[in-house]
């Protein structure tokens, strides 16, 4: 039985941490139903772990541990279509002194750059996005993901050098 501080507790993380874990869901599996499933199935682990959380730890990399083994384990890599939606940082599409013609290309080159990156491995795929799109250290990617903080590194830089080589490719 839940007892009434558990379920307070719960309800002040979802509140606190429901919209990057969905981002997170959208990045990983793509929008859609994938990531709503994802999503409520991250929301369901967290709650059925609820105590097992360390406060004295980071609690939004815990999270993000299940939601990435959960997906991991049930979300098979060829359901990912397009798991980006356009609305992170780098992708942003035109600033206020951009002209038509250079707004136009970087929407084109975000668009292949988008398609290069849900080509790419999980293994690369994953800190790519939890470093640049969550902003989360090495430190926090190599504890979330369990790897060796030299791993994720050496992911990091592969996944830059092959998505550095696609794009050149694309654009001799």
């Amino acid at each position: 039985m839940v007892r009434k501080k558990e379920v307070v507790s719960l309800e002040q993380l979802y509140e606190k941490y429901k919209k990057p874990i969905y981002t997170l869901c959208v990045k990983l599996a793509g929008a859609g139903d994938d990531a709503a499933d994802l999503y409520s199935d991250t929301w369901m682990r967290v709650a059925e772990k609820q105590g097992q959380i360390d406060h004295q730890r980071n609690v939004i990399n815990w999270i993000y541990t299940i939601c990435l083994n959960l997906y991991r384990k049930s979300f098979a890599r060829p359901k990912i279509i397009d798991s980006y939606d356009g609305s992170d940082s780098f992708l942003q599409i035109k600033s206020e002194n951009e002209t038509t013609d250079v707004a136009f290309i970087k929407k084109e080159n975000a668009e292949i750059l988008k398609e290069k990156l849900s080509k790419l491995d999980d293994k690369y795929r994953v800190p790519l996005i939890l470093f640049y799109f969550k902003e989360l250290s090495y430190n926090d990617i190599s504890e979330i993901m369990k790897l060796p903080l030299s791993t994720v590194k050496f992911r990091l830089n592969q996944a830059k050098n092959i998505l550095r080589k696609e794009m050149e490719v694309y654009f001799e």
